[in-house]
């Protein structure tokens, strides 16, 4: 009997001793939790208002002014081919010579007729005259007078005939050169020295004999969203629309805005627009692609902050604001427009607030942070170009 209490006594004990246990955990727990947690490091900017440029930006396609195709407008044999694939050529230089000897033998023809006509026409003048004496006296009749007047009337209608035909000619032979009507650089010769060609042949099969193209100066065209055509107008109004294009990996070239479309594209909800490009050292090349950006004026009161600062959650854009008590909040904003390392603040931020640019992965709403390393200061504000705004 008493070796069954002792056991029952023991158990007792045992469970006691457990149960206690569970309760020194559960407060060395909660002790433990209600510590502070430790604060996050982060690195942190201020939001400063500052003037911003009002930017749009958009892909633009290099397009010529002016592209002409030189075709023949005679027939006949390639005689020499006077420039090279490539090339640049002003307007006038001699292309093409064609062989010229037909055209010139026929000029000859013609202008011996002429000639003939002439002297024909001169005899009939005279004529005219002796026989308006004679029939001035009564010795010749008014039929032979009115005769010879007739004869006059187309001996003149023939030497304008002849002198027509003349000039056709010295027309046709001026053909046989051809010259560049504009200036700008050739591409690839369809035909070379010794092949005949067709006057303006006009078959789809049949390729110019080469192409000139207007690079100096030059359209760049582009699109952007009908929402901005209040403002491009407004700016054209007020003034030279500045308009840059950036090639890969050189510098911005400048030029100004010549062109908005008459019409939106229905289709795309986009209206088109040309910028025209000096393009003296020839930069800019026909087909090439381009980042183009209008400046269509300067917002004197943005508030900009690092585009570093901006994270995108599940409800939108948003950064972590620094409190006074070094803690975070977590703030949707709404970004307006952007370019290099800046992003203007539309809404939801304020100039002279910290935000954390540098640790945000380890932040949740609330989090204590240490920040490190030096803070901006908004003590002078900057101009900061942004870009084109986002919808």
């Amino acid at each position: 009997m008493k070796r069954v209490l002792l056991a029952v006594l023991l158990l007792l004990l045992l469970a006691g001793g457990y149960f206690f246990r569970d309760l020194f955990f559960q407060a060395g727990g909660e002790t433990r939790s209600a510590r502070p947690a430790p604060a996050q490091s982060v690195v942190a900017d201020v939001a400063v208002q500052s003037p911003a440029p009002i930017l749009v930006g958009a892909i633009g396609t290099v397009q010529p002014i002016a592209t002409v195709m030189i075709k023949s407008r005679m027939d006949g044999e390639i005689a020499s081919v006077n420039f090279e694939e490539g090339q640049e050529v002003n307007e006038g230089d001699v292309l093409f010579t064609l062989d010229d000897r037909a055209v010139r033998a026929q000029l000859e023809q013609a202008q011996a007729n002429l000639e003939r006509d002439k002297a024909q026409l001169e005899r009939n003048r005279v004529e005219v005259k002796r026989q308006t004496e004679l029939a001035g006296r009564g010795v010749a009749p008014a039929q032979k007078l009115e005769d010879v007047e007739t004869s006059v009337a187309v001996s003149d209608a023939t030497v304008r005939a002849s002198q027509a035909t003349l000039d056709n000619a010295r027309v046709n032979l001026n053909y046989t050169t051809i010259r560049a009507p504009i200036s700008g650089r050739t591409g690839s010769v369809a035909l070379k020295r010794g092949n005949i060609v067709k006057a303006v042949d006009t078959a789809p099969t049949v390729a110019p004999l080469v192409t000139i193209t207007q690079v100096k100066p030059i359209y760049v065209a582009l699109t952007v969203p009908e929402r901005y055509l209040s403002d491009l107008r407004t700016a054209m109004a007020a003034g030279p629309v500045a308009v840059s294009a950036t090639v890969p990996n050189q510098a911005p070239i400048t030029g100004t805005l010549t062109f908005i479309d008459n019409q939106v594209d229905t289709t795309t909800g986009t209206i088109a627009l040309k910028a025209k490009f000096a393009n003296d050292d020839e930069r800019l090349w026909p087909g090439q692609f381009v980042n183009v950006v209008l400046t269509l004026g300067v917002d004197p009161n943005a508030v900009v902050v690092p585009s570093i600062a901006i994270q995108v959650g599940p409800n939108g854009p948003y950064v972590f604001v620094i409190r006074q008590d070094s803690t975070v909040e977590l703030r949707l904003v709404k970004p307006d427009r952007n370019v290099g390392d800046k992003t203007v603040i539309a809404a939801g931020l304020s100039a002279g607030e910290r935000v954390v640019v540098d640790g945000q992965l380890r932040l949740g709403n609330g989090t204590r942070v240490n920040v490190q390393g030096p803070q901006a200061s908004p003590a002078k504000p900057q101009a900061t170009p942004v870009a084109e705004r986002t919808p």
